[in-house]
């Protein structure tokens, strides 16, 4: 991506798009001035999820446009899940909108971009919000997008495992995932698409075991080094494996998913 301007003219763009995230979730509080606590935990997210891009990037040794460029896309990644929530009453895509494309349109409509400086950052910035939930990244994602895609995905991964062990810990997963079976096993379909595809989709998640085994799966869908590290620090991946029943294809795919987090951080 070539730049236009001097380096330093781009480093608050990430700081206007926090401050004006910050006003737009305002906008769904109620008469009293409560947001809904879903709402809250989408707010949190989006700064811990900016925060976690941060961490990335210094490990990468990305500085000035590039950083702020990827600080930018990470904390606007969630934008659509607050008019999700009006609309529909629930985070799940599959009964409602696809949120990444929904943030697309919301930041279309409702962004300032004429406060932003850079060439491109409005194009690289949707497409990262638009993609950041897909299952896999498409295969002609052009070279100069590939960077902030797959940080603001790693940032968002990050903070998603950790949301969901502390839920879990505090014995109030259904708080975040009402629709889930926290004792049942794990579903047919899902371990069928593990082992034709090697991860596993929301689409087939009927039970705590079934979103554990598909976060497990997201190992192979991280991008970067410093993503490994942070999670293998976390005890991440141990915390999720001691958390999963035994099972004859699920064991072995447990297996490669450390291998690879071995080889990679």
């Amino acid at each position: 991506m070539t730049r236009t301007t001097k380096e330093r003219d781009f480093m608050d763009n990430h700081g206007i798009s926090a401050e004006w995230l910050v006003n737009y979730i305002d906008s769904f509080r109620g008469e009293d001035g409560t947001l809904h606590p879903l709402l809250e935990v989408k707010r949190v997210h989006s700064m811990k999820v900016r925060d976690n891009c941060a961490l990335i990037a210094d490990g990468l040794g990305w500085t000035g446009f590039l950083r702020d460029l990827a600080l930018t896309a990470a904390v606007l990644h969630d934008a659509g899940r607050f008019l999700q929530f009006a609309d529909y009453g629930t985070f799940f895509d599959g009964a409602s909108v696809d949120h990444g494309d929904l943030g697309r349109r919301v930041l279309e409509e409702a962004f300032p971009w004429e406060r932003l400086e850079g060439e491109g950052v409005k194009a690289t910035v949707l497409e990262s919000v638009r993609l950041h939930n897909k299952k896999i990244l498409p295969s002609d994602v052009p070279p100069d997008l590939l960077p902030i895609a797959e940080i603001v995905r790693d940032s968002d991964k990050i903070d998603v495992f950790r949301l969901v062990r502390r839920h879990v810990e505090e014995n109030r997963v259904n708080d975040l995932l009402p629709r889930l079976d926290v004792g049942g096993g794990y579903s047919g379909e899902l371990v069928r698409e593990l082992e034709e595809e090697g991860q596993g989709s929301y689409r087939n998640v009927r039970s705590l075991a079934d979103f554990l085994l598909v976060q497990l799966s997201w190992a192979f869908d991280l991008n970067f080094a410093p993503s490994f590290r942070i999670l293998r620090g976390d005890g991440t991946f141990s915390w999720i494996a001691g958390r999963l029943p035994s099972h004859p294809t699920v064991d072995p795919f447990v297996d490669s998913v450390f291998r690879h987090v071995e080889a990679m951080a």
